[in-house]
This record gives structure tokens, C-alpha cells and sequence, in this order.
């Protein structure tokens, strides 16, 4: 009888963890509000200097109004043999720039459009402290390097727990167009 009550009452608890943690996942990717008026505060201040140009530079890397942005996209699969790549994933490194919209990427007009919208947040987001559902999302890996406007980026997205996965879905666009 004991084994029937365990066997039926652990689905059941695990189901309410998972419900839980998407709960506290949904509730807590929010920081962008606390993160994105620093930027614009930052770009506002910044310009006013007659240092390299105010609106748009010669050589298009300084954007007065756009957002700076050079990124490598490392695209690679981990070794979770059980798990198979989203269709039409595949390994290779990509360059992506904005303002104006270039590089290697497949598509960086849309990639740009999306990093606009979210800004540098996604590429900083430190996921390690949060609670998350536990859920494989795929071997998908990918490692950008480069700048977001004046943040420095260094990180990788991966599919490995639910905030990983909404994390890498954030900027789909630019990791998996």
C-alpha cells in the first residue's frame, strides 16, 4: 500500500515543484527594469564629450542613437547524445554587428531589431542564483563575446534549465535564426 502512495505521490509532488519554479522563473526575469535605464543614462552623458563623433561616425562603429553592438556567435552541440539540435541548428561561428546592420550572420537586420528590444540584459543575466525548473531543452551551445552598447559581453546560452532555455529563447533571433 505504501509503495502505491509513493509511486502516486511523487508525480504529483514533482508536477507542483515544476509548476512552482515556472511560478518563480516567470516572476523573476524582470531585471531588465532595474538594468535598462543605465545604459541610456550612460549614452546620454556620454556623447555630450566631442571625442569621437556625436551621431554617426565615418567608419559606422560609433552610433549616436543606435546601439553599438560586435559579437562573435560560437555555435556548438554538448555531448547530451539523448538530445537532438532544433531543426535547422547547426555548429559554425558567426560575426553580427549593428548600427549599421552587418556581418556574417544569416540575418542581421532582425537580430539587430531584437537585441534593440531587449538590450545588453539577456547577454549579462547571471541565471546561477535563480530558481529554475529542472528541464533539458536541447545540446544547443552557443558562446558570444563582443559589446551590447558599452556592456562588455562574455557569456553562454545553453538549454540546460528553464531559465537557460527562456534565457536563449530571449534572443533566439540572434542565436538560432
Amino acid at each position: 500500500m505504501s509503495l502505491h502512495t509513493l509511486a502516486t505521490a511523487l508525480p504529483t509532488r514533482l508536477a507542483a515543484l515544476a509548476a512552482l519554479g515556472l511560478l518563480i522563473t516567470a516572476c523573476g526575469n524582470d531585471p531588465a527594469e532595474v538594468n535598462a535605464p543605465a545604459p541610456e543614462s550612460d549614452q546620454t552623458t556620454e556623447p555630450s564629450s566631442p571625442g569621437d563623433g556625436e551621431e554617426q561616425g565615418d567608419d559606422g562603429a560609433t552610433g549616436g542613437g543606435d546601439a553599438e553592438v560586435e559579437l562573435t556567435i560560437e555555435r556548438s552541440l554538448n555531448d547530451e547524445e539523448s538530445l537532438s539540435p532544433e531543426s535547422g541548428y547547426e555548429e559554425g561561428t558567426w560575426t553580427l554587428t549593428c548600427a549599421p546592420a552587418g556581418g556574417d550572420h544569416p540575418d542581421p537586420e532582425a537580430a539587430c531589431a531584437r537585441i534593440d528590444e531587449v538590450g545588453a540584459e539577456p547577454f549579462v543575466l547571471d541565471t546561477s542564483d535563480m530558481m529554475c525548473t529542472m528541464i533539458m531543452g536541447g545540446p544547443e551551445v552557443v558562446r558570444v563575446t563582443g559589446h551590447v552598447e558599452d556592456t562588455e559581453v562574455d557569456t553562454e546560452f545553453n538549454k540546460v534549465g528553464g531559465c537557460e532555455v527562456d534565457r536563449f529563447e530571449s534572443v533566439d533571433t540572434v542565436l538560432n535564426p
